[in-house]
């Protein structure tokens, strides 16, 4: 299967482009994380974590990715668009729900794995024999993962398997699966739901599932109508991004139970658009 969240282009269309949209294409050309964004329509493992870890490095330091001094449209997206703020608050919910689940001796996986942030900036100072596995298409992301393992000096051992989602054919292996950003590409209910059963079989009889969803946009409360329209205007005719694929909390649930997991709750972001769900294999002891 492709990689579903980076490395498409932008079908040109014809006729003349409207002056706005001219003029966002320009300013993303300015800066790395814009010019991915025009030539990927997505972002790799890399720029996930860029803008997941702003609120934490970048917001410090106010620079870009090449040290210069972050621009307008650049401090834009990672301070106001309304689902990279989402994105950045989904992460820490994520984050919260993983930190008071681990135990020694546990087996991690994250899928796909990206640089594996949502599992390398845990807090396992109280636990032993604790070993993570980095599952992801892109063979990029996993040597980005091994790197960001030795950067980060994190007391654990970690794996990296190159794998497709739908086809982990593994049973019962994980104690707990998080899956950050997946099922927003993946616009086919069923191809969905058959992704949380691969995640239901690889877990063991006690696993625990912590994935997330986007809301229907009538769903959300923006801090900004201003800059949902920016967004808009961004994301959808400047740079069609494939990251858009909407669920409401109820589908998202019967997906989950059809797959074999049970929620056990589900956290939302400020502007209710991405929500973070905790959920367990069925027949698993309580939490």
């Amino acid at each position: 299967m492709d990689i579903l969240s980076h490395g498409h282009s932008i079908t040109s269309t014809a006729g003349e482009t409207p002056s706005d949209v001219a003029r966002l294409r320009a300013e993303l050309s300015e800066f790395e994380l814009g010019r991915y964004l025009l030539n990927n329509l997505g972002l790799n493992g890399q720029w996930t974590s860029y803008v997941l870890l702003y609120p934490e490095r970048g917001s410090q330091t106010r620079l870009s990715s090449d040290g210069s001094p972050l621009g307008e449209l650049e401090t834009w997206l990672l301070e106001r668009c309304p689902l990279l703020l989402a994105t950045q608050q989904r992460f820490s919910l994520m984050r919260g729900l993983t930190q008071p689940l681990l135990r020694s001796g546990m087996q991690l996986a994250s899928l796909p794995s990206g640089l594996m942030d949502d599992l390398l900036t845990l807090d396992y100072a109280a636990c032993h024999d604790v070993s993570l596995t980095a599952i992801d298409l892109d063979a990029k992301a996993l040597d980005a993962a091994l790197r960001n393992h030795s950067e980060r000096h994190t007391p654990v051992a970690m794996a990296c398997e190159q794998r497709d989602a739908w086809q982990l054919s593994c049973q019962g292996r994980w104690d707990l699966i998080t899956s950050n950003g997946l099922n927003i590409y993946v616009d086919d209910d069923q191809l969905c739901t058959a992704f949380y059963r691969q995640v239901a079989e690889a877990l063991r009889p006690e696993g625990v599932f912590i994935v997330s969803f986007i809301t229907p946009p009538d769903h959300w409360k923006p801090y900004s109508r201003a800059d949902l329209e920016q967004q808009r205007l961004l994301f959808q005719d400047v740079v069609p991004v494939r990251w858009m694929c909407h669920r409401d909390e109820a589908t998202t649930r019967g997906q989950l139970a059809e797959a074999g997991l049970e929620v056990i709750s589900v956290h939302y972001d400020e502007q209710r658009m991405f929500p973070a769900v905790l959920a367990r294999k069925h027949g698993s002891a309580l939490l």
